[in-house]
């Protein structure tokens, strides 16, 4: 994949900033409040379980407008929206693939808390039960913009500044940002785990572990190889998919 722009596209960062502080602003959907001290009121809690989710998409969404461009990963349906141009036929090739993709992940996710389930401590991991709003918005938006747009895209920056290559991205350097993108993705749910769960048993660390990488994975490639609006819609339709499928098969 050859190199193309380099500077920072402004107008790719206001509108995913856009699309990232709607995505933060579900968390106040969340039942977060039963985390913090009884004495903090409701909504003080709501609004500062905003900020910091606000501040790294603003970051992450400002890296990847930056870098994305650089190795040649996009987000063709928002580059569009830029340039007033109709965004449904950048939007169409993403949603086949997406689609598959979110059938996929929900029906890990599915067999994920069917596992899970039987192991010691599973209940407390109930606790902390997310509206689907929330699992849409925060998952499909949020995450994918700092996981793949803002922390896989500079994972690829670097892995091809690494190479030595001059003209062209290696393809090995895409799958290097992908796998340690979901790397990161897998170990950042493992705080709420042991929140929820202080002395899990490593049979369900792994569990955590490998039921976010191996979904990451697949974010990551639709990412590179259809554009970051299928990963987008890919991570917000599992959790439709799962929800969904849970309920059908209870």
């Amino acid at each position: 994949m050859k190199q193309e722009g380099g500077s920072f596209d402004k107008a790719i960062w206001l509108r995913l900033s856009l699309l990232g502080v709607l995505g933060a602003s579900s968390l106040l959907l969340a039942p977060l409040e039963q985390f913090a001290p009884p004495s903090m009121p409701v909504y003080v809690v709501r609004l500062l379980s905003l900020i910091q989710p606000t501040l790294l998409v603003l970051g992450c969404a400002a890296l990847g407008a930056w870098l994305a461009p650089k190795v040649g990963l996009n987000s063709p349906a928002v580059r569009a929206w830029a340039d007033s141009r109709p965004v449904w036929p950048e939007l169409k090739p993403q949603v086949t693939a997406a689609v598959v993709g979110g059938l996929i992940v929900g029906a890990l996710l599915i067999l994920f808390w069917q596992v899970i389930g039987s192991l010691q401590g599973a209940d407390r991991l109930k606790q902390l039960q997310m509206p689907l709003l929330t699992k849409i918005l925060y998952g499909g938006i949020v995450e994918e913009l700092l996981v793949r747009w803002g922390l896989m895209s500079f994972l690829v920056w670097m892995a091809w500044r690494i190479s030595g290559s001059v003209t062209r991205v290696p393809r090995s350097c895409f799958w290097v940002g992908t796998a340690v993108a979901a790397a990161f993705f897998s170990a950042g749910h493992l705080p709420v785990l042991y929140l929820l769960v202080p002395d899990p048993p490593n049979s369900m660390v792994a569990l955590v572990l490998v039921g976010n990488a191996v979904p990451g994975l697949l974010f990551g490639w639709l990412y590179w190889r259809r554009g970051l609006e299928a990963a987008m819609i890919a991570h917000g339709l599992a959790h439709v998919f799962s929800t969904v499928g849970a309920q059908v098969l209870t």
